[in-house]
């Protein structure tokens, strides 16, 4: 049961976490947050939209994979990390995040609500694609209801939730265009474990994307995951420099640009052209001088060309619009360079056609089939 108060801060996944928890929650996923008042957003006439935005890191989930949803810090005012006395223990029901009631962020109330909330983000901040992963199905519902704008994508981990075989027949058919979120850091792993080497091995030869997490893990690591392996040291993207060796022809990104390990993936940058970066969640779950310290070393360092926006949305439709505005409001960015972050960047990765981007542009009245 919650306990968190209409002041506190809360609890939820990946990055942002304090002592707002529903017991029984099974498994520790990512985080996002959410707006107020999402149900009656307006209606954004075609002349009004604004260029269009690709999402990489979105997330078809189910409010009871959080335990029922909990609120969100958000980065629109200050977030700290306190420190917590061990004899109190750490985990559920620590206070691990701290920020004003004024920047929280709330939840959607159900699964349905969840999708429409969601695409209507998509709809009104002109999101013209969003790589979007979850179980088969969900992400196929959300595919449906979403006028073209899902990028249906699924994992791989070590458990074989979904095998090299299965995996294969689903791009075949079309039901899967990319890879992600795949998380071997929370199986205790790395992507070089040779386990995953049939996975590997099919991206390349179907030449479907791999989003790779990287970075960190909730607050407290494993002490909060209830004994996972999840371990900060497996966070490095050096890890990825045999596996692109091995597969040259290998597409991956590195979702959370493997915070807060920047150096190293500027050195993963510099030597594998290949490889590109998301910023999903750290663009709204951390405090914003940290994260616009990170981005800047990024750009400064002759990379913004590779990385892409994501928001890392879960249950949150909110992070949406706090994701973007960070962008937005980022001072050391050019226009240009946002709008490669935001669109550019991520529709070469994706190797859209060029009727793909003039109708994302509006040039062409064509729905795509």
């Amino acid at each position: 049961m919650s306990r968190c108060g209409p002041t506190s801060a809360c609890l939820t996944s990946r990055y942002l976490t304090s002592k707002c928890l529903t017991t029984g929650t099974a498994r520790w996923t990512r985080v996002a947050a959410a707006v107020v008042l999402l149900g009656v957003l307006p209606a954004v006439a075609p002349a009004q939209r604004p260029p269009p935005i690709i999402d990489m890191h979105l997330h078809a989930h189910s409010i009871a994979d959080y335990g029922g949803g909990m609120p969100a810090c958000s980065n629109r005012g200050p977030v700290e990390f306190p420190g917590v006395d061990p004899r109190t223990g750490i985990g559920f029901g620590a206070e691990l995040v701290r920020c004003p009631a004024s920047s929280l962020l709330e939840p959607a109330a159900t699964d349905a609500a969840l999708m429409e909330e969601s695409i209507a983000m998509l709809v009104r901040y002109n999101i013209a694609a969003a790589v979007t992963t979850g179980t088969v199905e969900r992400v196929s519902a959300w595919r449906a209801a979403s006028g073209g704008r899902v990028v249906p994508a699924t994992f791989f981990d070590l458990a074989g939730t979904t095998s090299p075989d299965s995996l294969r027949a689903l791009v075949r058919r079309g039901e899967i265009a990319v890879f992600a979120e795949v998380g071997p850091q929370y199986d205790g792993a790395t992507l070089d474990d040779p386990r995953f080497e049939p996975y590997l091995a099919l991206a390349e030869e179907l030449d479907v994307p791999i989003g790779i997490h990287l970075g960190e893990g909730p607050p407290g690591g494993s002490h909060t995951l209830g004994g996972s392996p999840y371990r900060a040291r497996l966070g490095s993207p050096l890890q990825l420099e045999e596996v692109l060796v091995r597969h040259p022809r290998l597409r991956i990104w590195v979702m959370h640009y493997a915070s807060p390990l920047v150096d190293e993936m500027i050195a993963l940058l510099y030597s594998h052209p290949q490889v590109y970066v998301d910023i999903a969640a750290n663009n709204w779950g951390f405090p914003r001088a940290h994260f616009y310290a990170q981005l800047r070393r990024l750009v400064d360092a002759g990379f913004a060309s590779r990385i892409m926006w994501g928001s890392d949305q879960m249950i949150w439709p909110g992070a949406i619009a706090v994701a973007i505005e960070t962008i937005q409001q980022a001072p050391f960015l050019t226009e240009p360079q946002k709008r490669a972050i935001f669109y550019d960047n991520a529709a070469g990765f994706l190797r859209l056609s060029e009727a793909e981007i003039a109708r994302h542009h509006g040039r062409v009245s064509t729905p795509e089939p």
